[in-house]
């Protein structure tokens, strides 16, 4: 009798770990068939090999490159750096294709020759995306379009545009939708000048910003750091490879 109560007992918990969401068997349908749609895109073999639609991988939460949920079986992270076939030219991305991906943290794009996304269907999509917090397009072909692209993505903490054709001088405000970003890189770009309005008081949770080996070097250092010393939070300033004119002295505020 105490046996058959164990049984019943246990099967009670299992019932209520499905129904409640507790407990997972793989991957979401709609997440598998919307990673098999980006598979058209980074389409090198090498790292996406086991990316098909075949009853033997049907579980995506194996798939190389893809990290879910333990328990929800949600995709929770995006690894495709260097998944583009490096011979590919450079393209536009259709950032609704992540969309589906309701619980992402954390996507990665570095390398992938993406020169910006197709009209209307930019990285503002991504902002239906509350989780995300990590977003990495280093090494791509981005220009400075993309800062408006970006407003809405409130929840990221950590933005990587180093290495892109960013140019000119980059008004800090275009970021300012991103309230909770804790760290931005911009290194390696041709930026000239990072404009921070006086008394600033946007991105206030920043405490970390890279710029070294832009074209920094170009202006007077002592009104960068000076610009820059108006970031509310910032505790480490990356300036490796940036030689400054003009005469640098102390900026404490």
């Amino acid at each position: 009798m105490c046996g058959s109560k164990r049984v019943w007992v246990s099967e009670l918990i299992f019932i209520l770990l499905v129904v409640k969401g507790w407990w997972s068997e793989g991957c979401l349908e709609q997440e598998r068939s919307a990673l098999l749609q980006l598979r058209h895109f980074f389409n090198d073999d090498r790292f996406l090999q086991n990316w098909v639609d075949d009853e033997y991988y049907s579980d995506c939460c194996q798939w190389k490159q893809v990290e879910c949920n333990d328990t929800t079986g949600r995709v929770i992270e995006l690894d495709l750096a260097l998944t583009r076939n490096w011979k590919s030219a450079e393209w536009y991305m259709n950032a609704s294709l992540f969309t589906p991906f309701e619980q992402l943290e954390s996507l990665d794009l570095i390398g992938n020759n993406i020169a910006g996304c197709v009209e209307n269907e930019g990285l503002d999509r991504l902002s239906r995306l509350n989780n995300l917090k990590f977003l990495y397009l280093s090494f791509n072909y981005f220009n400075n379009s993309i800062f408006s692209s970006l407003c809405g993505l409130s929840s990221l903490r950590h933005l990587s545009l180093a290495v892109n054709r960013l140019n000119g001088s980059v008004d800090i405000k275009g970021l300012n939708s991103l309230s909770n970003l804790e760290e931005l890189d911009m290194k390696y770009n041709a930026i000239d000048n990072l404009v921070v309005p006086k008394d600033y008081r946007g991105l206030r949770k920043l405490n970390t910003l890279r710029l070294g080996g832009t074209d920094i070097a170009m202006i007077d250092g002592s009104k960068v750091l000076q610009s820059i010393g108006s970031l509310p939070s910032l505790k480490t300033l990356y300036l490796l490879y940036t030689n400054f004119t003009g005469t640098v002295v102390n900026q404490g505020k």
